[in-house]
């Protein structure tokens, strides 16, 4: 007897853009390039025919070549906004029980989404105004782009409409505009959507109204575009469920993270999209928050994917936040901006990672100085001028200490550009020392997180609020190992203390990953303490 049921779903060719074969339930799936779509497209006779129209119909707006096209017209217009003067388009009649509609920009190639899924705090809204806002739009439903909100059902539709209000998907969309014109690149038509809900943990998450919500989103992007002839793409799915989760623990957060990504990824599959780009900022706390299981946890999906395309855009820290957590209005515009270059760079098979700390252990000769390891794109930087405040200890601090040893300093290692020396005043001692970086600081009063630190790398970024954004290092909390200089890093792999399966997310309270980068480095063994 087999041990297990056979795969309902699965891929047979894959290629590096997505699954090109696959089946289910229903059957194989074959998933064409747009040069065979768009090859197919020629050979079939033209449908419907352009009529010639007057502009009056569009009302009061400066708008010439007007013309019928199947549903809609099609008209040239001076519009607000930095596009200029542009092809448009409108729906010739609006649905039944539907508002208006709207104008949005004609463009060329496909539909490309920006969605999101997660807690309360992501559906936060505001009045901003667009560089492009005719390029920009949301399902047609009348929610705007914060979604039900889990408070109702959403009905199939592939109406479009403009934005009245803001959240930080749309800004999003409006970055990637604002950088792909100032690069003389084409402008899509971006479709902005985030699906919200009130689940105490992501587990309920994944059960509840958001992600029905999410899946109806989906499929209305998949008709939007069907509804203008052009193909469906998504750019990103952004992750924001961090402090919303009060139950799960560390573990059981990134097991159901791992499981929100599974099935985000087979509904893609069902409606043809190619494998999804998830995008998240790495949630730091708030003024008094500064610590718990979820935060912590959120470090393992730094290194560990699962197989997912996933990348934290930037650290939480760096942004401001209101008195209840969320992010100002200036902040939030950060983020997106952040976020665009993550989404940019990774959609043109470009890497982008943010610093991120695997390791720390004491130095073999000075029992006062953890060497603590990490990956980044470039060398470590130890920003001097230190403008969020992390002190002289850089944001490190040392947890489960009982010789009551301080930081002295914080360098990084001539010989090694990812690799930090962290002295103290005298050995730190106990069971469960932990060094961490901006995690569990304590309560802050000027408007940023709590926690906070002064490590990045070499990029930066001009915002257009003015300030200069660079790439800070990720949070974490490492336990201090001992060295023993005897035998080869262990991979994941071939330690005997770490199950074959990452994902069950079952080990070692002290076990550290070491990654392949750090084994070809170095010849010597952290080991756990006794």
């Amino acid at each position: 007897m087999p041990d297990h049921a056979p795969s309902k779903r699965g891929a047979l060719l894959r290629a590096k853009n997505g699954d090109v074969i696959g089946f289910d339930e229903t059957g194989l799936r074959l998933n064409l390039s747009d040069s065979v779509i768009a090859d197919i497209h020629r050979r079939l006779p033209a449908g419907g025919q352009t009529l010639p129209v007057d502009a009056a119909v569009l009302g009061d707006v400066d708008a010439w070549n007007l013309r019928e096209q199947g549903e809609w017209y099609v008209f040239d217009a001076n519009l607000p906004g930095a596009q200029g003067t542009r092809q448009f388009r409108r729906k010739i009649t609006a649905a039944p029980d539907a508002s208006a509609p709207d104008i949005i920009a004609d463009t060329s190639g496909a539909v490309f989404g920006v969605l999101a899924i997660g807690g309360t705090r992501r559906a936060v809204t505001a009045d901003e105004t667009l560089s492009f806002p005719y390029h920009v739009v949301t399902t047609g439903d009348d929610l705007g782009p914060a979604g039900a909100a889990g408070t109702e059902t959403l009905a199939p539709t592939d109406l479009m409409q403009r934005l009245t209000e803001q959240t930080r998907d749309s800004l999003i969309a409006d970055e990637i505009l604002r950088r792909r014109y100032a690069e003389h690149r084409a402008l899509p038509l971006l479709y902005a959507r985030t699906e919200t809900d009130s689940s105490a943990s992501i587990s309920a998450l994944i059960e509840g109204a958001a992600f029905t919500s999410f899946h109806q989103t989906v499929a209305n992007l998949c008709a939007a575009a069907r509804a203008l002839g052009k193909p469906a793409k998504v750019l990103s799915v952004g992750l924001d469920f961090t402090l919303e989760d009060v139950l799960s623990t560390g573990p059981e957060w990134c097991a159901a993270m791992h499981a929100l990504m599974r099935r985000i990824t087979d509904i893609f599959a069902d409606h043809g999209l190619r494998k999804p780009l998830f995008t998240a900022v790495f949630d730091a706390g708030t003024r008094d928050v500064s610590d718990s299981d979820v935060l912590r946890a959120q470090w393992d999906l730094a290194w560990n994917k699962g197989g997912h395309d996933h990348v934290y855009a930037a650290p939480g820290y760096m942004f401001a936040l209101d008195e209840f957590g969320r992010p100002t209005d200036i902040a939030r515009l950060q983020m997106a901006e952040m976020e665009a270059c993550a989404i940019e760079a990774r959609n043109s098979d470009q890497p982008w990672n943010c610093p991120v700390l695997l390791l720390a252990e004491r130095e073999p000769d000075n029992p006062s100085v953890i060497r603590c390891r990490g990956e980044g794109m470039g060398p470590f930087v130890l920003d001097a001028a230190d403008p969020l405040n992390a002190g002289g200890a850089c944001g490190f601090r040392l947890e489960g200490d009982s010789a009551g040893a301080k930081i002295t300093s914080v360098q990084l290692d001539a010989k090694d550009r990812n690799d930090l020396l962290i002295t103290c005043d005298k050995p730190p001692t106990g069971e469960g020392l932990t060094l961490c970086y901006a995690i569990g600081a304590a309560p802050s009063d000027d408007g940023m997180p709590a926690n906070r630190g002064a490590l990045r790398d070499g990029f930066c970024y001009a915002s257009r609020t003015g300030e200069m954004l660079h790439r800070w290092a990720l949070p974490a909390a490492l336990p201090v190992h001992r060295w023993k200089i005897s035998r080869p890093f262990m991979s994941i792999s071939t330690c005997p203390k770490v199950p074959c399966c990452a994902m069950t997310q079952r080990r070692p309270a002290s076990w550290t990953p070491v990654t392949p980068m750090m084994r070809r480095r170095s010849g010597i063994t952290p080991m756990p303490p006794p």
